[in-house]
C-alpha cells in the first residue's frame, strides 16, 4: 500500500473537489501510482478521431508538451486526439522516478505538489485520463492497449520505458531531451549539471526516437544553439535557471513533431519519422531569442503556464 504524505492527500482532495465526478483509482498490478478519471462532461469534450497521441511526462517539460499537443488539437481539429497523460508522482514515497538523480531534487514537497497538480488538472480539464503508476507492469499495458496510441511523446519522464511499450505505437515513441545529445553531450538524469561541469557556453534541445538504451535512440533533430551565459559571458551554477532557459524550444518542437506525424498518417506513409530539420523550420526571430544570455525566469521556478501563443511562437 502507497503511504500517502499529508501533501499527497492534499492534491487528491483538491482534484476531486474541483470536480466531484472525477475518479481516482488504485491499478491492480501497479507498485504505485493511480489512474485518475475525468468526470464524464469532461471526457464527453473529446471527439474519437485523429492520429491518436500519448503524453508521457513531468515537471514544466512535460507540461509544455501536453499544452502544446493540446494546442495542435485545436489547431486542427479531426486531425490529432490526446488519448492520455502518464506523469511522475513526486509525493508517492514508494514511486521509483530516480528523485536523488534528478530535477525534483531542486524543489521542495510544496513545489512539487504545484507541478504534479498543474500537469494533472490540466489534462482532466479537457478530458484526459492520467496514471501515474508503474509502466514496465500488466497494468500499464492492458491501459496502453485500451488507449491504443498511434504515437507517443516523452518529455521529462522518471521511469525506464521497456521494448513493449516501444514497439507500440505504429508512428513511433519520441523523446524530447535537454541536452545536445548528437554529439554526446548531457545523456541521463543531469544535463545540466553535465553542461556546467564542462563550463559549456551553449547547449541544444535533441528529439530523439526511444529505445532501451537511456537517451540512447536515434535523433530525429535538435533545435538551434542556445546560448547558456550569463550577460557578462561567464558561467552560470544556478541548474534551474540553465534547465528553465532550455525550455524555450520545447513547445515549437513538440508542435512541429505533432504536425509532420499527421502529415505523415494523412499521406498515408507508416512507420516513424526519421527527421526534422529545426534549423530550417525556426525563424530567426526565434534563433535570436535562443542565443539572448540567461536571465530570472520572469514568472518564477513553479509550472511557468504558457501566456497565449507566445511561447510558441517561430
Amino acid at each position: 500500500m502507497t503511504n500517502a504524505s499529508g501533501l499527497e492527500n492534499e492534491l487528491l482532495a483538491r482534484i476531486t473537489v474541483e470536480n466531484p465526478g472525477r475518479r481516482i483509482t488504485r491499478v491492480e498490478g501497479s507498485r504505485w501510482g493511480r489512474l485518475f478519471l475525468p468526470a464524464p462532461e469532461e471526457a464527453a469534450r473529446r471527439a474519437d478521431r485523429g492520429l491518436r497521441v500519448l503524453c508521457i511526462g513531468s515537471w514544466t517539460l512535460g507540461f509544455l508538451a501536453l499544452e502544446t499537443l493540446l494546442s495542435v488539437e485545436a489547431l486542427r481539429p479531426g486531425a490529432i486526439r490526446l488519448v492520455g497523460l502518464v506523469t511522475d508522482d513526486p509525493l508517492d514515497v514508494d514511486a521509483k522516478i530516480s528523485m536523488r538523480k534528478r530535477f525534483w531534487r531542486y524543489y521542495d514537497e510544496a513545489e512539487r505538489e504545484a507541478y504534479e497538480w498543474g500537469i494533472l488538472r490540466r489534462a482532466l480539464s479537457q478530458g484526459i485520463s492520467c496514471y501515474t503508476g508503474e509502466v514496465k507492469s500488466g497494468a500499464f499495458r492492458e491501459l496502453l492497449t485500451t488507449w491504443h496510441p498511434e504515437a507517443i511523446v516523452v518529455a521529462a519522464f522518471g521511469q525506464m520505458i521497456d521494448e513493449a511499450i516501444i514497439a507500440f505505437p505504429d508512428y513511433g515513441i519520441y523523446n524530447v531531451h535537454p541536452s545536445d545529445l548528437l554529439h554526446g553531450h548531457g545523456a541521463g538524469p543531469q544535463p545540466w549539471e553535465e553542461l556546467i561541469a564542462r563550463q559549456a557556453s551553449c547547449t541544444r534541445v535533441t528529439l530523439h526516437k526511444v529505445s532501451p538504451t537511456i537517451d540512447g535512440g536515434a535523433v530525429v533533430g535538435e533545435s538551434p544553439e542556445i546560448n547558456v551565459r550569463l550577460p557578462d559571458g561567464t558561467v552560470s551554477d544556478d541548474v534551474r535557471m540553465i534547465g528553465e532557459k532550455t525550455l524555450v524550444p520545447v513547445g515549437p518542437m513538440v508542435r512541429e513533431l505533432a504536425l509532420a506525424l499527421v502529415a505523415r498518417k494523412a499521406g498515408g506513409l507508416k512507420g516513424p519519422l526519421d527527421a526534422l530539420d529545426f534549423e530550417r523550420i525556426f525563424g530567426s526571430d526565434f534563433k535570436s531569442r535562443l542565443l539572448e544570455p540567461l536571465a530570472p525566469p520572469k514568472r518564477g521556478h513553479i509550472l511557468p503556464l504558457p501566456e497565449g501563443e507566445e511561447q510558441y511562437t517561430v
